[in-house]
């Protein structure tokens, strides 16, 4: 069994803070018994993260294409992750907030989607799904390909700027989104209640799906809690992530994902003195966490 987790660690000081105070014992263990393999990955400043780039390789696939996964598509259409946000303007610039952050309920994301429709018609080809409240794709036969854009997944809690697309076809399709956004009647009564607009929409994760499935488990519940900044969530869910699959007998292969690198760890025979020295030897978790 191949068990793959993104967003294990993050280059965050606090981040990093809060897992070494974790007591992991099945993870220390797992990475007793595995040898470290496979890469893949740059940098912190990739606009795709580490995660779906192992995802890709271990398709078959040359490019992450997580909107086509997302919606199980087959090569027929490119699809785009369409991600309702809140733009904050502060004096130091523009933020992301991260989407759960607008608290959408699904009449909500409904609302918006439909008002939304109407940029990316579905008599001009596209087509919808409403994942959930905070993720909708839009899929299309021509009109996505070639458009590169940063995963939500880089953007969210972050300033936009160096995550903005460089595509014009990507900077107008959201300009056209905040003007057609700005003063709406769901706007102004989300305002009324205090919450959070939707002034733009987030549209990334761009690409087609070969069709292949990828022979792993991917538990991503360490996402949602790191993005949107509730490190003491996250914590909790890497205990229970501990205690729960890392403590499967049947893993045989298991890959970590950091902002940079994701680092696949499988099953290798051994020599006998390997054996011998593996039984001594307790595997630096926290430096293997801060090399990804």
């Amino acid at each position: 069994m191949h068990l793959l987790i993104p967003h294990a660690s993050a280059l965050d000081e606090a981040a990093r803070h809060a897992f070494s105070g974790l007591a992991l014992p099945h993870l220390t263990a797992l990475l007793g018994r595995l040898t470290a393999t496979d890469t893949w990955g740059s940098d912190e400043f990739a606009p795709l993260p580490p995660h779906q780039v192992a995802l890709a390789a271990l398709r078959g696939q040359d490019q992450p294409s997580a909107a086509a996964w997302a919606v199980d598509a087959g090569p027929g259409l490119a699809w785009a992750l369409m991600t309702p946000v809140h733009l904050s303007v502060g004096t130091d610039g523009v933020d992301v907030l991260p989407p759960a952050a607008l608290d959408l309920s699904e009449s909500d994301a409904a609302g918006f989607a439909a008002v939304l429709r109407e940029l990316w018609p579905e008599q001009e080809g596209w087509q919808w799904r409403i994942l959930d409240a905070n993720r909708w794709a839009v899929g299309h036969a021509t009109a996505l390909d070639g458009l590169l854009a940063a995963s939500i997944e880089r953007a969210a809690g972050r300033p936009i700027e160096p995550w903005l697309p460089e595509s014009r076809v990507l900077r107008r399709w959201q300009n056209e989104a905040q003007m057609l956004l700005h003063g709406h009647a769901l706007n102004n009564a989300r305002e009324a209640r205090g919450q959070h607009v939707v002034n733009s929409v987030w549209i990334g994760d761009i690409g087609r799906s070969n069709g292949r499935p990828a022979d792993v488990k991917v538990d991503d519940r360490l996402a949602a809690p790191l993005l949107n900044g509730d490190l003491a969530a996250w914590a909790e869910a890497w205990q229970r992530l501990d205690a729960g699959p890392l403590a499967n007998p049947q893993i045989t292969s298991l890959t970590l994902c950091g902002e940079r690198f994701a680092r696949r760890f499988t099953a290798q025979p051994l020599s006998f003195m390997d054996k011998i020295k593996r039984r001594f030897q307790t595997p630096d978790v926290a430096a293997v966490m801060e090399a990804l």
